[in-house]
């Protein structure tokens, strides 16, 4: 009997249990071990990526706060900023379910990190804040309020990482005091929901604007408000073609009898477009006179006040812009100072090909040549390096080795600054040529679009066209600048062909009448020196 017992056991050993351990395994594990050298970046079970272990988490690093007052209202607000380490999204909702009212703003793509667990706020418009964890990647900030809030006293927003000023990507929560405004009485709320009446719809009455200073900064803003006879909803974006324009979209209110345009002050913004959507739908187009970043305006609603017999309002905010710089150019290259930057050097190599081809070993040779042949066309030509180098010099930042490279073009004041790059990506096969620029004047993207065109037209290769972007030598330098990432070094085709010099002269050809394509289709809209 006891032979037979060890018998079965023996079996199930060898043949059931291994089947249950090994049913219990995820499907699509390899038959064999990868090659301890392969490089490994995603690992895949059930086909569902998973990180490396390794990966980078952004998380939250830093809170403060402080307090505001609204030098054209009066309205004090609490700022409260959370540094993180990435991008994240933001969002908020009133809570009045606890037994105090809270508002709670969903942090998604950020852990709390190391943050201490409440940070204690002013007290009158804000109690205190409790950063909690939702997951892994996600957290929840618990603001504690002395009373609630209405929709339009508050607002959550995002701000990316500015290297330059040396700040990192970061939480905003701008807190009105909560009660009554100035010269304001209370108004009920019912929560049930407000039928629109069929008689009476929402519309446009009325448009003004006014400059106002910062009593603290000393910045200059215009503030345009425009009554509507009701309550409604607006959003905004930033649209940077054909030219620099804030676009505001108004749920719930046509234009109504409002003159078309009305023209602004010139200076901050030059007019505004009041164009209609549908019945009840319209919208702001608002031109300006450069571009704006996200932190640079504010669009927001203002409730009727009786008291003081004022309607409901849609606010624009918007600060002054970088002052744009005027170029007059005259056709040809002759005369023209040009700064070439080849893209990484020294202890930056850029990216790396299938083949250890550099990115900086090829972009050295290709501006080299562009230099010879705008020379030959009788152009001044400055590179901001000569050879394998930093230029900034060993031991430097990235800010600083950018800034470097800038400087170069802004302290020559030069008439065209030209960045060389190659691109990369994770998927081999993927390649082509695109431009990129930085909207600081209507030059920029002409610039861009002269380059690919001409190009794509000698190199051959996929039209990836022109994208704008905010890179830092397109976006710091004082005059038009593109960046031109010629081919994809991560494509082993365009890698052996970047190493050529049959194919380097060639993309030299493409971007030199580029460039020539550029100054004259540039006098046509600048007029001549």
């Amino acid at each position: 009997m006891i032979r037979k017992k060890a018998v079965v056991l023996f079996l199930l050993l060898i043949f059931i249990i291994p089947q249950i351990v090994w049913a219990g395994l995820p499907d699509g594990i390899p038959d064999s071990i990868p090659d301890a050298s392969a490089k490994l970046s995603v690992l895949k079970f059930d086909n569902q990526p998973i990180q490396p272990a390794s990966a980078l988490k952004v998380e939250m690093t830093k809170a403060n706060f402080a307090l505001h007052t609204d030098a054209v209202t009066g309205i004090q607000k609490l700022r409260l900023v959370v540094d993180v380490t990435g991008p994240v999204q933001a969002s908020a909702v009133m809570s009045d379910t606890a037994q105090e009212p809270q508002l709670i703003v969903k942090v998604n793509g950020a852990s709390i990190g190391k943050m201490d667990e409440s940070l204690d706020l002013d007290g009158n418009i804000a109690k205190t804040v409790n950063f909690t964890r939702i997951d892994d990647s996600s957290s929840q900030l618990m603001i504690k309020l002395p009373a609630a809030l209405e929709d339009t006293d508050y607002r959550v927003f995002t701000l990316p990482s500015d290297a330059d000023a040396g700040r990192p990507y970061r939480v905003v929560v701008d807190m009105n005091k909560p009660g009554l405004m100035p010269n304001s009485t209370p108004v009920k709320l019912d929560k049930r929901p407000v039928q629109p009446s069929p008689a009476k719809k929402a519309e446009m009455t009325k448009a003004s604007f006014a400059i106002h200073t910062d009593a603290v900064t000393g910045a200059q803003k215009l503030r345009l408000v425009v009554d509507v006879t009701g309550q409604v909803q607006t959003s905004s974006s930033i649209v940077t073609a054909p030219e620099p324009r804030l676009m505001v979209n108004i749920q719930g209110a046509s234009v109504g009898r409002l003159k078309q345009i009305l023209a602004l002050d010139g200076n901050i913004a030059d007019q505004v477009k009041f164009s209609r959507i549908d019945d009840t739908n319209s919208q702001l187009i608002i031109d300006l006179p450069g571009m704006l970043e996200d932190n640079d305006y504010r669009v927001f609603t203002l409730p009727n006040d009786v008291k003081a017999n004022r309607p409901n309002r849609v606010v624009v905010d918007i600060n002054k812009p970088v002052a744009p710089v005027v170029f007059n150019f005259a056709p040809g290259l002759k005369g023209k100072v040009i700064v070439l930057d080849p893209g990484h050097g020294g202890s930056d190599p850029g990216a790396i090909g299938l083949n250890n081809i550099t990115e900086k070993a090829v972009t050295l040779p290709i501006a080299q040549k562009v230099k010879a042949l705008l020379e030959k066309a009788g152009a001044k030509v400055v590179m901001t390096r000569q050879d394998d180098r930093d230029v900034f010099g060993a031991g430097a930042s990235a800010v600083e080795e950018l800034s470097a490279r800038t400087n170069v073009a802004n302290k020559i004041k030069a008439d065209l600054f030209l960045s060389i790059h190659a691109n990369a990506f994770s998927n081999r096969s993927v390649g082509g040529t695109s431009t990129h620029y930085y909207l600081k004047s209507r030059y920029d993207r002409l610039l861009a679009e002269c380059l690919q065109s001409s190009v794509v037209a000698a190199d051959g290769l996929t039209d990836r066209g022109v994208q704008a972007a905010n890179f830092y030598v397109v976006k710091r330098t004082l005059m038009p600048a593109a960046l031109i990432e010629v081919a994809f070094i991560s494509n082993p085709d365009e890698e052996k062909l970047l190493n050529t010099p049959q194919f380097q002269q060639q993309l030299a050809q493409g971007i030199v009448t580029g460039l020539d394509s550029f100054f004259l289709q540039a006098a046509k809209i600048g007029g001549a020196k």
